[in-house]
């Protein structure tokens, strides 16, 4: 068997403690955490960043559900296995690695600073071994993951620092930006290889337009939160739980009701992408706006 696949040497370094510890994790490359990072970052650490995070971040995603379903390509033995919330996903490339390259090198590059991009390559590396460990992934996935991931970011980054590329989206209108997330996502869909049990995600595409339409909508302004600090990161805690609850709702209400329809799946996703980046600011402006007086008072 090849280096790519091998996975038996993973099995002498398993212990329970290191068991709970790569559990805990591979929790940073689920959707939970990761909406709720991206809400969170939104509120309080900035919308400009993490707009352009959640972008990226929902792209290559959309780009590795299409890897996986074309390559079809099996995860490790069943027997390795420690993480069974991975259903009957493919393995490569794998989807935590692709992420984390693209959310904490991002995050890096915004910050430009020798300790950001240390704290990232930690992350990263973790998040990938800790895919090794659970036996979910192989070292080929892994490593494929990483070198999407890498070119995603980079292709993002060359259009950032790019001046007529910045301008060129700069100057879009919200219906001509909005026109354009569309018209990618129903040739996504038409492209994409749907099988049994595998079809496109289409509750994140509709999340990723919600989240581009209210961040025009708000005029790509920061959120301003009011109070102290520790006040505004216990708001955009709030805030967060919130949106929490909002994808609750919004992913398990489709089961639920047994709705298979993809445009009604990316209506719940659209849905949520407005209320978190638009309804739940506008809420905090209005609470700030009326609490405002009383403060001059």
């Amino acid at each position: 068997m090849s280096i790519w696949n091998m996975m038996d040497w993973v099995l002498p370094l398993r212990t329970p403690f290191l068991n709970g510890f790569f559990e805990l994790v591979t929790l940073a490359g689920y959707p939970v955490f990761l909406i709720l990072f991206l809400s969170f970052g939104y509120f309080a650490l900035g919308a400009k960043r993490f707009f352009h995070t959640a972008i990226l971040l929902m792209a290559t995603g959309l780009l590795n559900s299409w890897l996986k379903d074309i390559g079809q390509d099996a995860r490790p033995d069943a027997a390795y296995a420690l993480d069974g919330r991975v259903g009957d996903s493919y393995g490569w490339p794998s989807g935590h690695m692709q992420i984390a390259v693209v959310l904490w090198g991002y995050l890096a590059y915004s910050i430009r600073a020798l300790w950001a991009y240390w704290v990232a390559g930690i992350i990263m590396a973790l998040i990938g071994f800790s895919r090794l460990y659970l036996g979910v992934h192989d070292l080929g996935d892994v490593t494929a993951g990483f070198i999407f991931g890498a070119l995603c970011l980079a292709a993002y980054i060359a259009a950032l620092e790019n001046q007529p590329s910045r301008n060129f989206f700069a100057s879009l209108s919200l219906r001509q930006a909005v026109g354009g997330m569309v018209l990618v996502h129903v040739i996504y869909v038409a492209l994409y290889p749907t099988h049994i049990g595998h079809e496109a995600p289409y509750w994140f595409m509709g999340a990723m337009t919600g989240w581009l339409v209210a961040h025009y909508a708000r005029g790509q302004n920061a959120v301003t939160l009011p109070g102290p600090l520790p006040v505004q990161l216990m708001l955009a805690c709030v805030m967060t739980g919130m949106a929490f609850m909002a994808m609750i709702v919004l992913t398990r209400l489709p089961r639920a009701l047994e709705i298979e329809h993809g445009v009604l799946q990316y209506g719940f996703g659209l849905v949520f992408g407005l209320g978190v980046i638009f309804v739940l600011p506008a809420l905090s402006a209005f609470i700030t706006a009326r609490l405002a007086p009383r403060h001059a008072d």
